[in-house]
């Protein structure tokens, strides 16, 4: 049974699970399968069922804390070594991210369209109209909540890619499109990214754009956001909290980010791992999700590691 963060509004990271593995590893999809398929997300932490089996193939860790891994964790890879060292496992089992294996689906080719495209995080397109605002900065936005057969088509019509959503980035990367890591909203988790391109071996540089708020918040949530700012500017606060809107942004506040953004796809180096690295992960994933499969058949799982490492 697929085990993966569903959100109502969509979010293409977490949908190319049923998307992918219906195409590559069908028997890990059925629901009436009690032992758990964790592959694509940043999964890996305390709130997987503890009672269940868990086989895990290319997940990671992140938002919360690490799972403690007893006999019910069977690990075939995890997103990187980040991952790995957080889990306390050998960094060998550090494969990469699966989403890359959208490189076996065989999907056709298509003609470029949009020079440049800007693929926020799903959360990110709460806190604006990314469409319009896309637009007025001559590039072409892509909506993560969009079902991914659209999203997948957009990547590859794309030139050069602004990612802050880190699963575009990893798919552009693996069709080859190159890509630009941005941070606008709280939400980025810089960890994930550092943990997927070292996977990669992809130098990680960041660009910071102040963010863009459009959406009106009630007093109370305004509340809110100020006191949490104000503990992040005393060390006492999560960083992720200096980024909170208090106000929606003025006209030269969003001037400003959308020139911001402009510049970055003129001027900026893109990111692109090299063709050999993506091949090798490439095909490390593919050897290993062949021997996942097998043992899923015959329920014979053997772990990769052990829970210490």
């Amino acid at each position: 049974m697929l085990y993966y963060c569903k959100t109502e509004e969509g979010n293409f990271g977490d949908d190319l699970n049923p998307w992918l593995w219906s195409r590559l590893a069908p028997e890990v999809t059925n629901e009436q399968d009690p032992v758990l398929f964790v592959g694509i997300g940043t999964l890996l932490s305390q709130t997987v069922p503890a009672d269940l089996v868990k086989v895990v193939f290319g997940a990671g860790c992140g938002y919360k804390r690490p799972p403690e891994l007893d006999r019910k964790w069977i690990f075939y890879g995890v997103r990187g070594p980040l991952t790995a060292a957080k889990l306390r496992i050998d960094p060998a089992f550090a494969l990469g991210d699966p989403a890359i294996l959208v490189r076996r689906v065989g999907l056709p080719a298509r003609k470029k369209r949009y020079p440049v495209s800007f693929m926020p995080h799903h959360k990110s397109m709460l806190q604006a109209d990314w469409e319009a605002l896309c637009k007025q900065a001559n590039m072409h936005c892509i909506d993560p909540r969009h079902e991914v057969d659209r999203v997948l088509v957009e990547i590859q019509q794309t030139e050069i890619l602004l990612a802050e959503a880190m699963h575009g980035a990893i798919v552009a990367d693996a069709l080859r499109v190159p890509w630009i890591p941005v941070r606008m909203y709280s939400q980025f988790m810089e960890f994930k990214w550092r943990d997927w391109t070292q996977s990669i071996q992809v130098p990680f540089k960041l660009t910071n754009v102040a963010p863009i708020f459009t959406r009106e918040l009630t007093l109370q949530r305004a509340l809110v956001h100020a006191w949490k700012k104000g503990w992040a500017k005393t060390g006492l606060g999560k960083d992720k909290w200096h980024r909170l809107p208090l106000r929606t942004s003025s006209d030269r506040e969003i001037s400003n980010s959308l020139r911001s953004l402009e510049r970055l796809a003129r001027d900026s180096n893109s990111c692109l791992s090299a063709d050999k690295t993506i091949y090798e992960v490439e095909t490390k994933l593919s050897a290993r999700l062949s021997d996942l499969r097998e043992a899923w058949q015959r329920r014979q799982f053997t772990p990769f590691a052990s829970p210490n490492g």
